[in-house]
């Protein structure tokens, strides 16, 4: 028993001891990594070039051997206080965010791996007017199906939102809805809205949370009534290809999902192009129709229509003899069509923009000739998979447009 106290507190007597030698040792070898306390020298600048909402610094970096990075410190016109960083191989900083102008003094370092800053040197850059407000002077408004068309123009490419108000019956403004957007000559259609005359106040709001003063546009939107997909069926064709495989079916187009990468119609992989006939179970002249992609990992590839053709009937009286080199003779030619991707990136590479841009579905407007047309039987033939897949994938198809009684 004694042997045992005496080997435990032999344990707590060397545990004292380390203790000891650590608190012993000399904190100052602690700093930053590779310290030696002497600051670099100075940055020399050597061009201010001044852009919308900010600037670019051109420097020289001394030529310290542990110089780590270049540091840009400022105050916006809201008087909060920001950093831009470099690496030491970069030989500009990229100043933005300011939403007004006016002079802005920047302090530019140096700072080396030990954390040590060189003096500094203060200039002054003059931002240019900001891309919010270039975008928001730029705006027009025309009437659209079920809304107001904005057009815009945003040659920077600056991350913007464009925020949509209406007035309540009680005179209240009443935010409805935002859209974002980095694309530099564009539109954007906000719909929902009844054939009455209607304000529409926007406002442009950047990544920084910069915004820009209201504009309003009165306009009285056009008649844009959503077709019922209760009424829809497949109207089986020859020619027609089977979009309820792999475990899918063929309502999954007008069910009501379309987010989910498993919830689709899915042709067979044969060669294109591939074509399925619809009966809307209801008879309209077609304003506009959303294709939504089939999403997920899926989104912009393995065959999510690129391009494509629709095709239009009142009834199936009196059609041909079925052409396969001729999809729509005896058919109405309502449009040819290209689906977009804002990001511009090739297959399998999607940004949140393209996401949000197919998740909101993907909105083509039918030309006036196409309008005139009675339709109650679609005919959509996918001409181009994305990624060239030999296989048609379809999220969701809705439509719009004046039902005829």
């Amino acid at each position: 028993m004694v042997n045992k106290d005496f080997r435990i507190m032999k344990k707590y007597y060397k545990l004292i001891i380390f203790v000891l030698l650590l608190a012993c040792v000399d904190d100052s070898a602690h700093g930053p990594y590779g310290s030696d306390n002497i600051p670099p020298g100075m940055v020399t600048i050597d061009d201010v070039i001044n852009t919308p909402g900010g600037a670019i610094i051109y420097f020289t970096p001394p030529t310290d051997e542990d110089l780590l990075y270049v540091k840009a410190s400022f105050s916006d016109e809201n008087q909060i206080d920001r950093e831009v960083i470099v690496s030491s191989v970069i030989d500009s900083l990229n100043i933005v965010g300011f939403a007004e102008q006016g002079d802005y003094p920047v302090e530019v370092v140096a700072v080396d791996r030990g954390e040590n800053e060189s003096e500094a040197v203060v200039i002054n850059i003059s931002p240019l007017e900001a891309p919010i407000h270039a975008i928001l002077s730029s705006m027009v408004g025309s009437q659209d199906f079920g809304g107001i068309n904005i057009a815009y123009q945003n040659p920077t490419r600056a991350e913007v939102s464009l925020n949509m108000s209406t007035i309540d019956e009680n005179g209240n403004i009443v935010f409805r809805e935002s859209f974002y957007t980095s694309q530099a000559d564009s539109y954007y259609s906000f719909r929902g809205y009844d054939p009455i005359p209607t304000v529409f106040i926007i406002y442009v709001e950047d990544k920084w949370g910069n915004q820009t003063a209201t504009r309003s546009f009165e306009i009285t939107p056009l008649e844009d009534i959503f077709l019922d997909k209760a009424f829809w069926s497949i109207e089986s064709m020859p020619g027609d290809e089977s979009f309820s495989e792999y475990g899918f079916t063929a309502n999954q187009i007008w069910d009501g999902y379309w987010s989910n990468q498993w919830n689709c119609g899915h042709t067979n992989f044969l060669p294109l192009p591939h074509q399925l006939t619809l009966d809307l179970g209801q008879v309209a002249k077609l304003n506009r129709f959303k294709l939504y992609q089939r999403g997920g990992s899926e989104l912009y590839k393995h065959g999510n229509p690129k391009r494509f053709e629709i095709y239009g009937r009142l009834n199936l009286d009196n059609l041909p003899i079925y052409d396969p080199d001729d999809p729509g003779d005896g058919w109405i030619f309502l449009g040819y069509f290209e689906s977009f991707k804002p990001s511009g990136l090739p297959p399998g590479s999607n940004t949140a923009e393209d996401y949000e841009f197919q998740d909101n579905g993907e909105d083509f407007v039918f030309d006036f000739e196409a309008q005139q047309h009675e339709i109650r039987f679609i005919r959509f033939v996918n001409v181009e998979s994305w990624n060239n897949q030999m296989v048609t994938v379809i999220g969701e198809l809705s439509f719009w447009g004046s039902l005829i009684n």
